[in-house]
């Protein structure tokens, strides 16, 4: 739910007023054009940290990692 938005100048007075219809059409305008900017997709995988990495290097030296 939305509530009417008043906005005020430095000396009070009130400038815009947005409506509840105003607010909600902008907000789901705007998440539609976010989910279809996400491009965030998970490939099942974790990333091991830097310093586990160069641990294990220095543990195995021998191990090859697939790429």
């Amino acid at each position: 739910m939305f509530y009417e938005v008043r906005v005020k100048d430095s000396q009070g007075n009130i400038k815009q007023v947005i409506s509840s219809q105003e607010l909600r059409q902008a907000h789901w305008k705007n998440f539609k054009v976010m989910e279809e900017q996400n491009l965030l997709t998970s490939t099942g995988k974790e990333r091991v940290p830097r310093w586990v990495k160069e641990k294990l290097d220095v543990e195995f030296p021998d191990l090859v990692t697939a790429q």
